[in-house]
């Protein structure tokens, strides 16, 4: 649900903390024992979701993290206080136009949203501001009525929240129908 550095690490905290949006704590389990099972650190794929499912449970895939962050020459204390994270105080959030169902959510547009907004780089020399981003506050497929939030962009500029609000609205499509609900895993290279 989150894009932006500051934001998805937060997300990310919060899977290990096992609070994280259940669609995104299932692909991580999935990602996650398949790893194992490659490594060799779990003989097949039940006994590796297992693992991970435990590592999340027992709180040791968070204390890693706090561990990595600390050997890296960070705070570690951030996984316990967000507010050690950047941020940014300005917020506006993208409304449905109408009621309905939220039928797509572009991906590619929020993502260049996202970068208008300094999360991202258009070229390699841009900066990147680690504070802002958007999160994704409805996904495709959930019922809407006129004016709920879809997303809400975290911004520092005034300018580049326009440029980005013109991106965002572009990406969120309201139908009169349900979409047909897939698989959060569409397929698999081997």
């Amino acid at each position: 649900r989150a894009v932006g550095n500051a934001l998805e690490v937060i997300e990310c905290v919060d899977v290990l903390k096992g609070e994280g949006p259940a669609d995104l704590i299932e692909v991580s389990i999935e990602l996650t024992a398949r790893m194992l099972v490659l490594g060799g650190a779990a003989p097949d794929r039940a006994a590796a979701e297992q693992k991970a499912r435990a590592a999340i449970a027992s709180g040791a895939g968070l204390e890693r993290l706090r561990r990595i962050i600390e050997i890296q020459g960070g705070d570690p204390r951030v996984v316990d206080d967000y507010r050690r994270l950047p941020s940014v105080p300005g917020r506006h959030l993208v409304k449905a136009p109408r009621g309905g169902y939220l039928t797509a959510l572009d991906a590619e547009l929020v993502g260049r949203a996202s970068v208008q907004l300094g999360a991202g780089r258009d070229r390699a020399e841009d900066p990147v501001d680690p504070a802002v981003g958007i999160m994704v506050l409805a996904k495709p497929g959930d019922r809407v009525s006129a004016g709920d939030a879809i997303l809400e962009l975290h911004y520092r500029d005034a300018g580049r929240r326009d440029a980005a609000l013109a991106l965002a609205l572009r990406a969120v499509v309201i139908g009169d129908e349900a979409p047909v609900a897939g698989s959060v895993l569409v397929g698999e290279v081997r």
